[in-house]
């Protein structure tokens, strides 16, 4: 599976904050292609570069006490929500550490219980995906091939490392 590279030294999503909710939780790729018409024929399409922009809805809840930590993060590390940050999100291989940054100022609701519910879209740079072998192989064998190629994964390095040591 191909793994992202987080620069280092960039902001991280606070430990103390939840991840956000499944519920309105998504993710919609970027169009990265341009088009170009032509008179007779198709028209030709070619790519603007080999990064993919994702668009991701994301929603929290948070008690008063995490909201203030929230919109103090969000204002003062991250520059009003322009800077780049990591944080873990969902994608097709589970939970991973990602690049994203807020699109555009979050929005805000107070519910019941003093509890804040905040919706905003990130940005998110290239979630990790399965390499093109790996999708070879999945069209083979079948999506499990993959978690067993995971675990076998593990395994090998697990058992490595021990004959390593000793």
């Amino acid at each position: 599976m191909s793994d992202v590279t987080l620069p280092a030294g960039i902001p991280v999503w606070p430990d103390t904050l939840p991840l956000p909710r499944i519920e309105g939780y998504g993710l919609a790729p970027q169009s990265n292609a341009i088009r170009t018409d032509i008179d007779s024929g198709a028209a030709r399409m070619r790519l603007r570069s080999t990064s993919t922009l994702y668009r991701v809805r994301s929603e929290w809840r948070f008690s008063q006490e995490a909201f203030a930590v929230f919109d103090a993060w969000w204002m003062h590390v991250l520059n009003q929500g322009v800077l780049w940050f990591a944080m873990p999100l969902t994608a097709g291989l589970g939970v991973q550490a990602v690049q994203a940054r807020f699109i555009a100022p979050w929005d805000t609701e107070l519910l019941a219980g003093n509890r804040w519910q905040v919706k905003a879209q990130l940005e998110v740079q290239d979630f990790p995906r399965l390499s093109p072998d790996e999708v070879q192989v999945a069209a083979v064998l079948g999506p499990d091939a993959i978690a067993l190629g995971d675990r076998l994964h593990a395994w090998l390095n697990q058992t490595i490392v021990a004959s390593d040591y000793w």
